[in-house]
């Protein structure tokens, strides 16, 4: 369950990694740089009786310790700046159709879902497989 709750955490950085197409100068415009501010999980793991339910919160300090970088080429960069050394993803891709996100990691897209408020992204994940699902909601700041 901790690899599946892994694999969908990696899936959202992955597909938060990619850039929009949306080409916007606007403050509502995804393109720029975002580090995380705080992660909620939970997991339902249906194949338990009775049903297993995991809530994980997480707030992230500031610090940087994860940046995302969405360019208006339509690329995306993900800086993990909480191992040593720092690791950084290659450039993927992404789309914005409306208020979904899709990221590409060479021919494979995950869509999640977002919003942008102010200086605030807010993404959306759900991710199922039988007997288990996991949503998360990440919210990240935009970075100035």
């Amino acid at each position: 369950m901790k690899q599946f709750i892994r694999i969908s955490f990696a899936l959202l950085f992955v597909s938060i990694i990619i850039t929009s197409c949306k080409k916007s100068s606007s403050n509502n415009s995804i393109v720029g740089s975002w580090e995380l501010a705080s992660a909620h999980i939970v997991t339902v793991d249906s194949t338990t009786t009775p049903i297993t339910v995991t809530t994980q919160d997480t707030t992230v300090a500031h610090g940087h310790s994860e940046v995302i970088s969405f360019f208006a080429d339509n690329t995306v960069t993900q800086y993990d700046f909480s191992v040593n050394p720092p690791t950084v993803q290659s450039p993927e891709s992404y789309i914005v159709v409306g208020d979904s996100l899709t990221l590409f990691s060479g021919s494979t897209g995950i869509t999640v879902h977002y919003t942008i408020g102010g200086n605030l992204l807010t993404l959306f994940v759900s991710q199922s497989s039988p007997g288990s699902s996991v949503s998360i909601t990440e919210k990240l700041n935009r970075l100035q």
